[in-house]
């Protein structure tokens, strides 16, 4: 058995998601988010092209530490990303009214060695982007990124 199905093995043992599954180099499977109570796509890259090997329970923690994030962890991402996205825009003609705090939806949480990413959809003030944000190891947000929504 490989490295990868050994991660995946891991990440099943642990229940911290359900269904884990292999899928070209990373495990895949959802996860219920503590801090929204809704349920995530979780996708976890080993990176093993560039690590000579996987440190599967480093990965497991890294995977309950953010599915396990405090509410008050939780509204500091939230005003972190509202608040870097509303400087980059300033005050330019927003149509929509609805707070972006209010529109953020996470969809989705990719946990590296080193990273984690979070991929957010905000219906209301950007119907066809997703918001991608990379936070450090204090879930700060280190980086936001508006990315258009793949036609597929």
């Amino acid at each position: 058995m490989g490295p990868i199905e050994q991660l995946r093995d891991a990440i099943a043992a642990s229940k911290v998601m359900l269904g884990p599954q292999i899928g070209d180099g990373f495990i895949f499977g959802t996860a219920r988010l503590l801090a929204t109570g809704a349920h995530v796509n979780v996708n976890v890259d080993p990176e093993l092209e560039d690590r000579s090997g996987i440190d599967a329970g480093a990965l497991v923690a890294a995977i309950e530490r953010v599915l396990e994030v405090s509410p008050q962890v939780w509204r500091r991402i939230i005003d972190g990303i509202a608040e870097e996205i509303e400087g980059a825009v300033g005050g330019e003609n927003v149509i929509e009214t609805t707070d972006l705090r209010d529109d953020l939806a996470v969809r989705s949480v990719v946990v590296f060695a080193d990273a984690t990413l979070l991929s957010f959809a905000a219906p209301m003030q950007f119907p066809d982007s997703w918001i991608r944000v990379q936070l450090d190891e204090d879930f700060e947000v280190e980086d936001v990124s508006i990315d258009p929504k793949d036609e597929d």
